[in-house]
């Protein structure tokens, strides 16, 4: 009848998420965040990182699994549920190897360390971003709600240990690592029911709490978010400790100049072929044809080499992170740096900034020889990646 109220239990009420519903919500935010592309990650997954590059990463997130036993601990001393605590004691306990101290996840770790990476524990310094990185670890599980702290630890540091480790075992597998001395990481790919069962009833015991989500939410977003920050910052110093021999020795006024070194290493004819090639290429549905050779200069900067391309054919179109200057000693044609084309003679001289697509010609009936200097001995070290897919054509013959 008009005007005549509806019936309360007609009424649509919100619904109310589930708790199926709200872990489904808060593992697809986990799935989807921002940590999962940090740089290692991608280097990992490239196979960009040598065996000395994983020296330094792993000696530093050592301190971080060290500290493991002390982050649950923090949760440990916030919870007042006593069954709770006793249930986060048997981790704790296996976690350290419980009567096999030899088993403890540090210990395995420090094998992997010794064994695997050849590291000498003792000796390891650690830097700055992995000291702020496990301090802001424990501050939160230590001085945060219990909320907070199993959120940080479950949803954030437990639940994405599995996928995390799988992308470090590609990384240590491409770069020679021998599978046996990667136990530590396989141990964690295998999920460990009984401490994730563990953690999620700590996490589960909150439920009642308002805005048990949301919270739940923001510690997860913040653990990912310090450990991302700190895999990026351990990503900075890997490259910096890639070109920070020649750094020293620009500093320290050290030539290079040696006894070893011979006069015909300080002289190169470009006309005349003298190095060794390093790459040579034929693809006569492209008109290409040419040949590379390195200048056997004894330097740590700039590389120099020899390009040969004959009469009426050219090089690939390619582009790379180092900078590059040719000079032209023979033939006439055309340079093509990005979107221009520049005539050459012998003589003359082109400037190809880093990352620009080029490809030179030879218009003329004569071989074309250009003397190209670049900086790769530097940026090769400094670029994280397969250098060597970003500058050349797939299919070249090396």
């Amino acid at each position: 009848m008009h005007g005549q109220a509806e019936p309360i239990s007609n009424i649509a009420r919100p619904s109310r998420a589930t708790p199926d519903s709200q872990l489904a919500s808060l593992q697809a935010y986990e799935s989807a965040h921002s940590f999962w592309n940090n740089r290692l990650f991608a280097a990992c997954r490239a196979g960009a990182l040598t065996k000395a590059d994983f020296q330094f990463v792993f000696s530093q997130y050592y301190l971080y699994s060290k500290n493991f036993t002390r982050f649950l601990s923090g949760l440990l001393a916030n919870l007042d549920d006593d069954l709770l605590r006793s249930r986060l004691t048997e981790n704790l306990w296996e976690e350290g190897g419980g009567a096999a101290p030899e088993q403890r996840h540090a210990q395995i770790f420090r094998n992997f360390l010794t064994a695997g990476l050849g590291i000498d524990v003792a000796a390891i310094q650690f830097e700055s971003c992995a000291r702020l990185f496990v301090d802001q670890f424990l501050a939160n599980c230590l001085h945060a709600s219990a909320l907070h702290a199993s959120a940080f630890l479950s949803l954030g540091t437990e639940g994405i240990v599995s996928r995390s480790y799988t992308i470090f075992v590609e990384g240590l597998r491409k770069a020679g690592i021998e599978e046996q001395q990667l136990e530590f990481f396989h141990l964690h790919i295998a999920c460990d029911d009984a401490h994730a069962a563990t953690m999620h009833d700590i996490l589960c015991s909150f439920r009642e709490q308002t805005d048990w989500e949301p919270q739940c939410r923001s510690s997860l977003g913040l653990s990912l978010d310090l450990r991302r920050d700190f895999f990026d910052a351990l990503m900075n110093e890997v490259q910096r400790r890639r070109v920070d021999g020649h750094l020293q020795r620009i500093n320290q006024k050290q030539s290079l100049l040696g006894a070893d070194i011979r006069d015909e290493q300080l002289r190169f004819l470009p006309a005349e072929k003298q190095g060794a090639t390093l790459y040579a290429n034929k693809v006569d549905a492209m008109n290409i044809e040419f040949t590379a050779d390195r200048a056997p200069f004894p330097a740590e900067v700039i590389d120099t080499r020899v390009v040969r391309i004959p009469p009426h054919k050219n090089n690939e179109r390619h582009k790379h992170a180092h900078e590059t200057v040719f000079y032209f000693v023979s033939g006439t044609g055309r340079v093509m740096v990005d979107d221009r084309w520049i005539a050459v003679k012998p003589g003359d001289s082109v400037f190809v900034p880093r990352w620009a697509v080029h490809q030179s010609q030879n218009l003329g009936a004569t071989e074309m020889v250009i003397l190209a200097i670049t900086d790769f001995f530097l940026t090769g070290k400094a670029f994280v990646g397969d250098y060597e897919s970003t500058a050349r054509m797939r299919g070249a013959a090396h």
